[in-house]
């Protein structure tokens, strides 16, 4: 899946500094392309927080709704998210996917070559396999801050591959790091054919998109694990 490039051996020592890496150039172009495609098209759900549990509404749950219940959703969402503890965005699973070509974006992450080099990178020697969705963020889209690494999931590493054109910093959308005690440090903004990687146990958010953002936030995110797919 990786482009060909030269400097692994300097993107190793870059991971080992503070177990993260953000690699530009990470596809073959026609590659991002064709995934970049997929996303602009592809169908999503709008995944939320509301009342503490994680909700999955397609289309036609908001249509049905009415301009009062809409308004009620969003409330709820933004009253849990600012106790800390709250997302709201479109995503579309990988696995299990009703598009074949979607499911091909996964089954090229977890490629064997592809896995060994994410092994390579960051020295996680039991990395097994990955999940991933594809994801969009458009104005009011948010994830507040959290760790990935609940118990029993084996997670391992995160990714964010980042397929934005054309994006401002300005619209928010940011990978948001922070210290263990909850001090904002670095942001790494949405950008072309980026791949972020990062240990689970750092703190990160994304942040608010603007009502004005020009364009969408696409990317696929997921995590590398260790043990048996499930």
């Amino acid at each position: 899946m990786f482009a060909p490039r030269e400097d692994w051996e300097e993107q190793k020592a870059r991971f080992a500094v503070d177990d993260r890496l953000r690699l530009p150039g990470a596809l073959p172009e026609a590659l991002a392309e064709e995934i970049h495609g997929l996303l602009s098209h592809a169908s999503f759900a709008t995944m939320l927080a509301r009342n503490g549990q994680g909700v999955a509404l397609g289309e036609g749950d908001i249509s049905s709704m009415t301009p009062e219940q809409r308004t009620q959703l969003i409330r709820d969402v933004y009253k849990d998210a600012g106790h800390g503890s709250g997302f709201l965005y479109d995503g579309h699973q990988l696995a299990g996917s009703s598009d074949p070509a979607m499911q091909g974006i996964l089954a090229r992450i977890n490629a064997p070559e592809t896995l060994e080099r994410v092994r390579e990178l960051t020295g996680i020697s039991d990395i097994t396999h990955a999940d991933g969705q594809a994801t969009r963020y458009r104005g009011g889209h948010f994830l507040t801050r959290h760790k990935d690494d609940p118990g029993g999931q084996q997670r391992r590493l995160a990714y964010v591959l980042s397929l934005t054109k054309n994006w401002h910093p300005d619209w928010g959308g940011l990978l948001q790091f922070f210290e263990n005690d909850g001090r904002p440090r670095d942001a790494w903004a949405p950008g072309w054919n980026i791949l972020s990687m990062f240990n689970v146990r750092h703190i990160h958010s994304v942040t608010y998109v603007t009502p004005f953002a020009g364009a969408d936030r696409l990317s696929v995110t997921g995590w590398f694990r260790a043990g048996e797919p499930s």
